[in-house]
């Protein structure tokens, strides 16, 4: 049974809710400056997020279907076709700009680690900086140098992973809510981010994710460099490790204070890397016939827990959490009339997008005929629409004083948050453009 890319769904949401997050960025003056520029990293990660969306629906409808975790490895290279070649390279930049991105706010989200005018100026001027002078060097020093970012990833899941565990131990031994809040920010950051790898940990823990690889590394022309497995190893590490400290958190919370929405969340994708191991072991014969060199093709079973749990992880919940991010920590000034109907739209979009999206989820596991979903899917656009107020109102309603007060740190002066989107715009155009200069040159 094939399944449907969710890649063009989310390339559409994510550009869209990128759109309004930045106006909403722009319009909120009475918020504070530090805010204004975390939802202008947010609104800049759906971007560039909607960028390599595109490029990877387009790769997958006229060229190739892209391989699970292959840019982040960097085991996606030249062909020699000009188009498919661009559309790889654009994929190789967007990801370098969300790594940088990624890592910045981990720098700024939940507090800053640092101070003045000019850090912040620092910070912004190494976004620029990396993204200028990065994705060159991959092109020209060869994709798998691409799997050196996965450092960032390390260092970021160790940033996050502190604050989680120091909001979790402090609401323990003080009772002070606002504890709660800084766990539970890093907690949807470290999802967001590393979600999709963290489906993975038991199979990165009982080394089955070792026995993937070795038949990926069979069909490899050249042998990979010691530096190169050594990054792909702590890539894989420290999203187990960081499933792993959630889960002992949200289990330890639990059980003194209850259920959350966030401790559900976190088991549910815990409890996913049991599935992603049963599928990698039933497929361990197919594994073993790419060492012998006649490797299968990919089975259905990996194709459709790929897409159930990566996919889903990667292409669903990372917008929503995002949105759920801006509204509950109040990122974003939703007082005014202005961003309170941006704010709607924005809800109603992930609503909708969820719900065609789960359609279209549960058409891959049942023949469900196309007259049927189609009256579904307009039965649920009927009713988000009929109670959009209601809900709207609901999702804004719900933010605390320890949430809104966790975000914080030095201000930005204007002049540098308005620079901040041209720079990034300007970012986007340079990607596009060396993409399509190294793939004609054929680097």
């Amino acid at each position: 049974m094939t399944q449907e890319s969710l890649a063009p769904v989310a390339a559409i949401t994510n550009l869209i809710l990128g759109i309004i997050t930045i106006a909403m960025s722009n319009r909120g003056e009475q918020r504070s400056s530090h805010k204004r520029f975390t939802a202008l990293l947010i609104g800049w990660s759906f971007m560039f997020l909607s960028l390599y969306y595109v490029a990877e629906t387009l790769l997958d409808q006229y060229f190739i279907s892209p391989f699970p975790t292959g840019f982040d490895l960097g085991l996606v290279s030249y062909e020699g076709v000009v188009a498919r070649d661009s559309l790889v390279l654009i994929q190789y930049g967007a990801n370098s700009a969300l790594n940088i991105i990624m890592l910045v706010m981990a720098l700024h989200i939940p507090k800053d680690f640092g101070k003045g005018t000019y850090w912040n100026a620092i910070v912004i001027a190494i976004i620029a900086v990396y993204c200028i002078v990065v994705p060159p060097l991959i092109f020209l020093g060869g994709m798998r140098l691409a799997a050196s970012q996965l450092i960032i990833w390390v260092v970021v899941g160790i940033i996050w992973t502190h604050h989680y565990l120091r909001g979790i131990i402090l609401e323990h031994k003080t009772g002070d809510e606002g504890y709660r809040s800084e766990s539970k920010v890093s907690a949807i950051l470290l999802l967001i981010w590393l979600g999709w790898q963290m489906v993975w940990w038991l199979s990165a823990f009982t080394f089955l994710n070792n026995e993937w690889f070795v038949s990926v590394l069979s069909q490899l022309e050249t042998a990979p460099s010691f530096l190169w497995l050594i990054a792909v190893n702590l890539g894989w590490t420290i999203g187990a490790i960081t499933v792993c400290s959630l889960f002992a958190g949200e289990v330890f919370r639990t059980t003194q204070r209850g259920l959350t929405g966030v401790s559900a969340l976190v088991f549910i994708v815990f409890f996913l890397g049991f599935a992603n191991w049963i599928q990698d072991s039933l497929l361990l014969d197919a594994y073993y016939s790419c060492l012998e060199g006649n490797c299968n093709q990919e089975s259905e079973i990996f194709a459709l827990m790929n897409y159930l749990t990566s996919g889903v992880l990667i292409y669903l919940l990372q917008p929503l959490l995002f949105v759920y991010l801006l509204v509950q920590f109040q990122i974003i000034d939703t007082s005014s009339e202005e961003n309170r109907n941006l704010m709607r739209v924005m809800i109603l979009l992930i609503l909708l997008i969820i719900s065609s999206s789960i359609i279209e989820l549960i058409q891959s596991l049942i023949p469900i005929p196309q007259m049927i979903s189609g009256s579904l899917l307009a039965i649920g656009v009927v009713f988000f629409i009929g109670w959009e107020e209601k809900i709207t109102e609901n999702f804004i309603g719900k933010s605390n004083k320890s949430d809104v007060d966790t975000i914080g740190g030095d201000g930005f002066q204007p002049n540098l948050l308005r620079n901040t989107s041209i720079l990034m715009s300007l970012i986007v155009i340079y990607m596009v453009v060396i993409a399509i200069i190294f793939a004609n040159a054929g680097a």
